[in-house]
């Protein structure tokens, strides 16, 4: 397998995020041979430069791509597992990571009926790959033929898109327009409830910080 490393980057780009990127390369060589896509651009223009970033990776010969944010933070073996984890079967599996909310919440949802989006409840015993409706890809890996089968030609934004709404009106974020195609086109959208990153915002959020939240919401604590 090929894979390549996708990052949109501004001038803010974390140390955290630079650490845990060239640790994951300095651990495995073999999958990235310095194979990087980089888009200069962050959040001012988030979906043009996610799109900029999915063309690039469509004009080489590379299997998947990495798609990492420049707030995440992680270990070599979380690559690793997310790696092992996507196969054809599993063609876009994300890694779990939380926004910074009160209590934080997975970036990711399952839409009801209504098309109302629900956050999974995620446990020590969840299984380890759990289907969604939608996830945000700050570390996500995807297969080229989702990208190649998910087009949208007719659109100046291919993949990613401003101001995507679902079925109740809501307005949702780019990667989850982005996720709406792939469902459209019948393609299954996992999380790897095992591969936890860090989120940093005003600190790093993470996998302790929901589970403990959880559990002072439930009592237990």
């Amino acid at each position: 397998m090929t894979y390549a490393g996708g990052v949109n980057a501004d001038a803010n780009v974390s140390w955290q995020t630079f650490l845990s990127i060239t640790k994951m390369f300095n651990a495995y060589p073999d999958d990235f041979e310095s194979r990087v896509i980089g888009v200069n651009g962050g959040c001012a223009d988030f979906a043009d430069n996610r799109n900029k970033m999915v063309r690039a990776f469509i004009g080489t010969n590379i299997d998947w791509l990495l798609v990492v944010d420049t707030d995440m933070v992680w270990e070599p073996p979380d690559w690793q597992r997310l790696r092992d984890s996507a196969d054809t079967e599993h063609p876009f599996v994300g890694g779990t990571y939380f926004v910074d909310n009160d209590p934080p919440a997975p970036c990711c949802v399952i839409f009801d009926d209504d098309g109302k989006a629900n956050h999974p409840i995620l446990r020590e015993t969840s299984p380890e790959l759990i289907q969604v409706s939608a996830s945000c890809i700050g570390f996500g890996l995807i297969h080229r033929d989702v990208f190649l089968r998910s087009a949208d030609v007719t659109n100046d934004h291919e993949w990613f898109e401003h101001g995507w709404r679902a079925q109740n009106g809501q307005t949702l974020p780019e990667d989850w327009a982005f996720c709406n195609r792939v469902g459209e086109a019948g393609i299954p959208i996992h999380i790897n409830s095992k591969v936890r990153i860090g989120h940093l915002k005003s600190r790093v959020v993470g996998w302790n910080d929901y589970t403990a939240q959880a559990r002072t919401i439930s009592g237990q604590e």
